[in-house]
């Protein structure tokens, strides 16, 4: 009786105070970070200007998909927004339509990444349209 009552005190302790997992992650949890260009972007209307993400994964190696968002009106980017398995970093070409508005102070766009179900905080970067 008493064996069993000590096994199921300890058993009460380690369900209440945990196995020593913190919930910060341990060697195997996969992670991915995004990061945009460490400069503005400046792309003239009607043309084309190329930047490059990198993104840095832990504990996998898996196809890579982003998502722009807040870039100028009448900018897109051409490219289909992938990062293929192995790939740390691409080249993306940023389009201007010939009628997109000059904005000389630039607006922030953010770039998010997203494998499997891993998805970053979003990376800010600065998109200008000037002649």
């Amino acid at each position: 009786m008493k064996r069993m009552s000590l096994a199921l005190a300890a058993g009460l302790l380690i369900g209440l105070t945990g196995c020593g997992d913190t919930g910060k992650g341990g060697a195997g949890d996969k992670k991915l970070k995004v990061t945009g260009p460490g400069t503005a972007v400046s792309v003239k209307p009607g043309a084309t200007e190329q930047f490059t993400v990198s993104v840095a994964r832990t504990n996998f190696d898996d196809d890579v998909t982003l998502d722009f968002k807040g870039l100028p009106d009448g900018v897109t980017v051409e490219d289909p927004h992938k990062i293929d398995k192995g790939v740390k970093e691409k080249k993306f070409t940023l389009k201007a339509d010939k009628d997109a508005k000059e904005n000389d102070g630039g607006k922030e766009a953010t770039i998010t990444a997203k494998s499997g179900s891993i998805t970053t905080d979003p990376a800010k970067f600065t998109v200008k349209v000037k002649k």
